[in-house]
């Protein structure tokens, strides 16, 4: 039977040299997510249902300002465009001096989203609905036979 050595706790030193060395490497990891020209960071959840009369679209975006989505149909391509800043601890939008200590937990996905959803049915562009609210943004697509060009869709707060 082999005898090995206890593992020995590390000094107090070598703990912080190295937490401080990972807290530099998550920063500029989150620095160089924001910089990376990916066409989507992250994909919000979606739902989608058929109705009688129209296509419900629901999309959830937490977080996300209506200055910053972009809702196009072209044909039967319903498309999403937009990007959640990443805020500071405090709220505000991160700044160069305000950076943290270090991450504790990170789960929340900022950046960049943009993707498409093929529509099996013509849709009314007249009466299109969309509405951003209490961080859902809401779609109504009324059926209809007519078929037609790119448009941009308003959404109301």
């Amino acid at each position: 039977m082999a005898i090995t050595n206890p593992i020995h706790p590390l000094s107090k030193e070598v703990a912080e040299q190295l937490r401080e060395q990972m807290r530099r490497m998550l920063v500029r990891l989150d620095e160089l997510r924001a910089m990376a020209p990916s066409p989507s960071s992250w994909m919000p959840p979606v739902d989608i249902c058929e109705m009688e009369e129209s296509i419900k679209v629901r999309v959830e975006l937490p977080g996300v300002s209506i200055e910053h989505i972009r809702l196009t149909l072209l044909d039967n391509q319903l498309k999403f465009e937009g990007r959640k800043e990443r805020a500071s601890p405090t709220g505000h939008m991160t700044g160069e001096n305000e950076r943290p200590i270090r991450f504790l937990c990170l789960e929340r996905s900022y950046g960049g989203f943009s993707f498409t959803i093929t529509l099996r049915w013509p849709v009314d562009v007249a009466n299109i609905k969309a509405r951003l609210s209490d961080g859902v943004l809401q779609i109504d697509l009324p059926k209809t036979t007519n078929c037609g060009r790119e448009i941009r869709i308003p959404i109301m707060e």
